[in-house]
């Protein structure tokens, strides 16, 4: 199944994990305009792949079954449109568009032309997270009760940036809510097997309002920082998410399930996927160590190119959406505002 990889920049760790799946030879990168970068990732881990700087062109040339779209979220819509009326597979970055009406469009689409649409919500393939899904099922700590997520990443901390796009709304389609919250709020429904899920409160903050860029100051109208309260559909259970991407020294997932019965308590670290469960149900404690884990998406896909078949399955634009919906939803009910006065800016 030949590839074509869209995007050098988040298309890192795509390549990476392509590497090493051999079912998926990418046999073309496009790039933005960075050449220089396009070549070092070229080369670094698909020497055969040839680069062009016109990704809609290399998708309509023909010779391409899957297309792995990693470019910034305002510019994924066209080639993903494309891609899925030429009947091709796929896979594109989170979140899906800027808003949920685009996002929207692009989930139809896919459910109703011969193309597949595939979203790496790579969290799913973490081996301590698939453990505790397995054991909120299997209803070992009970009646759930709450269920927390907190993310943190530390990619934003300071006032530099090499994501200029990521710093506006109209280009990114949210701050720390779109790079984690989307994994998030697809994580609670995975992982409880409650599928609706509602906002009943929220918050945003930013740190800036103006980062310093290579091209020069770039002005900042998104979050940081945001914490969401949900409640599922049709259970008395109720969640929390906490996302942040200014925290120093910090990447890393923690998941707390409170059941009837006990409490689950997964830590997943997002460098490398290790992670540690620990679950305690009153009369006997047990943890559970995972070892380093690449989170890769593309085994499973490469096992399962039939996505919707099951709940085991790569997640789909359908799940993309659900996501992005509940960023949208944390985005309108609450006013992101920066922490800091000019004085400290």
């Amino acid at each position: 199944m030949n590839v074509a990889l869209i995007g050098t920049r988040r298309g890192g760790v795509h390549a990476r994990w392509l590497a090493a799946c051999p079912e998926f030879p990418v046999v073309a990168v496009a790039c933005a305009g960075d050449v220089a970068a396009a070549r070092a990732l070229v080369m670094e881990h698909h020497p055969r792949a040839r680069i062009t700087t016109d990704a809609l062109s290399l998708v309509r040339q023909g010779g391409i079954d899957m297309v792995v779209v990693a470019s910034p979220t305002d510019a994924h819509y066209g080639v993903v449109d494309e891609a899925l009326r030429r009947g091709l597979l796929v896979v594109c970055e989170t979140p899906l568009a800027p808003d949920v009406s685009a996002a929207r469009k692009l989930a139809d689409l896919a459910a109703s032309t011969p193309g597949q649409g595939v979203v790496p919500f790579q969290w799913r393939e973490s081996p301590a997270l698939r453990w505790a899904r397995a054991s909120l099922a299997e209803a070992e700590t009970g009646e759930l009760l709450t269920v927390t997520i907190d993310l943190h990443d530390d990619s934003h901390v300071g006032p530099r940036t090499p994501w200029p796009w990521r710093q506006q709304l109209r280009t990114a389609g949210g701050g720390a809510l779109a790079d984690l919250g989307v994994h998030a709020f697809d994580l609670l429904p995975w992982l409880t097997g409650l599928d609706l899920w509602e906002v009943t409160s929220s918050w945003t903050h930013r740190t800036l309002d103006l980062r310093s860029a290579a091209a020069g100051p770039v002005g900042v109208d998104v979050d940081d920082v945001a914490q969401a309260e949900l409640r599922p559909f049709g259970s008395p259970a109720r969640a929390r998410v906490m996302v942040s991407r200014i925290t120093p020294g910090r990447r890393q997932l923690r998941l707390t399930a409170l059941g009837t019965r006990g409490r689950l308590e997964v830590t997943v670290n997002a460098g490398d996927g290790s992670g540690v469960m620990t679950l305690d149900t009153g009369a006997r404690s047990r943890q559970k160590l995972f070892d380093p884990h690449p989170m890769n998406p593309y085994r499973r896909l490469a096992d399962d190119l039939t996505v919707r078949s099951s709940a085991s399955s790569v997640a789909s634009f359908d799940d993309g959406l659900a996501a992005l919906h509940l960023v949208e939803v944390v985005l309108a009910g609450s006013r992101t505002e920066s922490l800091l006065g000019p004085a400290d800016q």
